[in-house]
């Protein structure tokens, strides 16, 4: 379950619908372009490095900008 402060990423979206498992990839790139500190570590606390890096290699939603700095911060 999402937890509701992070509602606000999702204005555009049926919230109560979003399922993590389901809407891993939308969900991960929501957080990645718009989320704030508190956003992206439960981010990374609910799922695993790897599935974030795929999302990242594979999106065509997240920003040029975006994607250059959550590469750079995933090599860490």
């Amino acid at each position: 379950m999402i937890p509701q402060n992070l509602k606000r990423y999702f204005w555009d979206t049926d919230f109560n619908s979003l399922n993590i498992e389901k809407h891993k990839k939308y969900i991960i790139e929501r957080i990645l372009e718009l989320g704030d500190d508190e956003a992206v570590k439960w981010l990374k606390d609910i799922f695993k490095k790897d599935e974030i890096i795929n999302a990242l290699k594979t999106s065509r939603r997240i920003s040029r900008k975006s994607l250059n700095f959550w590469t750079l911060i995933m090599r860490q």
